[in-house]
């Protein structure tokens, strides 16, 4: 069953690939689109979470999940066919990229929804951490092999062949995806009736201030994050093969560190990682104010690497934070959180695409250094990243240990125990008490401060 379950994961990410960073912002390029439509066009993914909250309605109605995945994954890759068409044409409307690439969102997110709640049902909460730890790492190993050979294909092909290429490819990986979704057991919804849950959701109070922190983390988020890939292509002219080179470091940080955030999140708390991962991308995006044409070939290694090390744990753990904290499996409470999220991201979308739209023309130096408008809403966002903060801190979750304390453990963790003896005392020792420590006061705190009610 996993095995399908990762086959699923990573056919799926050759269509992916076409929906987010360079790849998407190149296609947008190509169909015309300007500064606002690309940002709001990019939150898309965000934007039609809103449409979650009919999804426990129809799984109420057709509780058959593993079915419904694939159909809603069908439905939301197939019209990709109708923009390889209108790419030989040459007068390319930018309404009908954003009319196609909106419905496919809709459906693909109506998908996730249905996948969340069935894969929810099927690994054990113990073990989903390492789980999505693994799944990530062979995804990521994908994306590693797949955006680079798309990035030399279009560069190789330039437009339109080598879009053509590249959607033909996404393409395939959609019937492999399907095929494999098949193999996965359809096990029965362990929900009532799905109305009634809402109201229940709405009372969970806990989960409501998740559902909050996801809003304005994707406002946050989907304000500014078209706009690098735009940056990278538009004002900087980087090519798209060297785009692909970064993305294979990245991919191959996110690889090595979904393996290390998946076994600590199962033993010191999905949150304790979620926080560190935020508190890592604060400091990324401040280095796209010095991203310039002197300075990109060199501060793009530096970015991915960060990047990286902080999207694999906020990545991670966004999909499982839900899962802990809900009471139970139903649809109800993962369409309430993409709803809170997708709210989020259509006023961050506007916003960034409307600031970007005022900035873009703008251009000055301070000290030498060349900036264009754009890069202020790069400086700004690792302000409002940190601002997030406060609101994911205010959800109670089964596990949390102190970010502080989970350093420690990860530096023992990557260690592997070989660390050198100081002074005659095994560090390795020392910090084996540590993590004891650690666990004896996280399970005080748990029984003491903070109860949850498990549907289980």
């Amino acid at each position: 069953m996993r095995f399908y379950l990762n086959l699923e994961g990573v056919a799926s990410t050759l269509f992916i690939l076409l929906t987010q960073g360079a790849i998407f912002t190149g296609l947008a390029l190509a169909f015309g689109l300007d500064e606002f439509l690309i940002g709001l066009s990019a939150a898309f993914p965000m934007i039609a979470q809103l449409f979650q909250v009919i999804s426990p309605l129809i799984m109420r109605k057709f509780p058959r999940r593993r079915f419904l995945t694939n159909l809603f994954n069908l439905l939301s890759r197939f019209p990709w066919v109708l923009l390889m068409i209108l790419l030989l044409v040459p007068n390319r409307s930018p309404g009908v990229f954003v009319l196609v690439f909106a419905f496919s969102q809709i459906f693909g997110t109506l998908a996730g929804n249905a996948w969340t709640s069935l894969v929810r049902d099927l690994i054990p909460e113990g073990e989903r951490g390492t789980f999505f730890g693994r799944r990530n790492i062979y995804i990521s190993l994908v994306t590693l092999v797949a955006f680079y050979g798309y990035s030399l294909l279009i560069e190789k092909f330039q437009d339109p062949v080598g879009y053509e290429l590249v959607i033909s490819i996404g393409m395939v990986g959609m019937l492999i995806s399907l095929w494999s979704l098949k193999k996965i057991p359809e096990v029965p919804l362990k929900s009532s009736g799905a109305l009634i849950e809402t109201r229940v959701v709405f009372q969970d109070q806990n989960f409501m201030k998740l559902c909050l922190f996801y809003f304005i983390w994707n406002a946050v988020i989907a304000f500014t994050s078209p706009f690098y890939s735009y940056h990278l292509l538009k004002n900087l002219n980087v090519p798209f093969s060297y785009i692909g080179i970064t993305t294979v470091i990245n991919s191959l940080v996110a690889m090595t560190f979904y393996n290390i955030w998946g076994k600590l999140s199962d033993k010191y708390g999905h949150k304790t990682v979620a926080v560190l991962g935020i508190i890592m991308a604060c400091y990324v995006s401040p280095l796209w104010i010095l991203m310039n044409q002197f300075t990109w070939k060199y501060l793009m290694i530096v970015d991915v690497i960060m990047s990286g090390i902080a999207w694999s744990a906020i990545n991670l753990t966004f999909l499982t934070l839900p899962m802990e904290v809900a009471h139970s499996s139903s649809p109800a409470y993962f369409a309430m959180y993409s709803v809170f999220g997708g709210i989020g991201g259509l006023i961050g979308a506007v916003l960034g695409g409307a600031t970007a739209k005022v900035l873009s023309p703008v251009s000055f130096s301070i000290l030498g250094i060349p900036i264009v408008g754009i890069q202020i809403m790069f400086f700004t966002a690792s302000f409002l990243r940190a601002y997030t903060l406060k609101f994911i801190m205010k959800v109670k979750t089964k596990r949390y240990v102190p970010v502080r304390r989970l350093i420690v453990s990860a530096l023992s963790y990557i260690s592997r125990g070989e660390l050198p003896r100081t002074n005659g005392t095994d560090l390795y020792e020392i910090s084996k008490v540590i993590k004891r420590k650690i666990e004896e006061e996280s399970s005080f705190k748990e029984v003491e401060q903070w109860r949850v009610k498990r549907w289980w």
